[in-house]
């Protein structure tokens, strides 16, 4: 079974007006940490969102969530290292019929919006 998220190059997504921060962002104190976390692009035959951290480096704790069964699992989840940086990911089969993507980092959490995955396989 293929791994669920896989980074991609950020030009992949900049056809997909996702990627998120295109030139790294400044150095900056870490006061001004931001947990940045794109809405889910679901386009033909892929599904994609961008998610890491602006002005301090860290772990994001991250979940895959599926809503297939009438109320959100954790499909897949676990912690990602972000070192002023944002990072692409993408799917398709692998990702579930109905999700949704929650990062939390410190006191931040984002959570996308659910989207169908019309080539899921489920």
């Amino acid at each position: 079974m293929r791994k669920l998220m896989s980074a991609v190059g950020a030009g992949a997504l900049l056809t997909a007006g996702l990627f998120v921060g295109a030139t790294p962002a400044q150095a900056a104190p870490a006061e001004t940490c931001t947990l940045v976390q794109s809405e889910i692009y679901n386009g033909a035959n892929i599904i994609a969102w961008a998610r890491g951290l602006q002005g301090c480096a860290g772990d994001v704790y991250w979940e895959i969530q599926s809503g297939d069964s009438g109320s959100w699992q954790v499909t897949e989840s676990g912690t990602t290292y972000y070192n002023n940086q944002v990072g692409n990911y993408y799917g398709d089969v692998d990702l579930p019929c109905y999700l949704r993507v929650y990062a939390k980092f410190g006191t931040q959490e984002k959570l996308t919006q659910p989207v169908r995955n019309n080539n899921c396989g489920g």
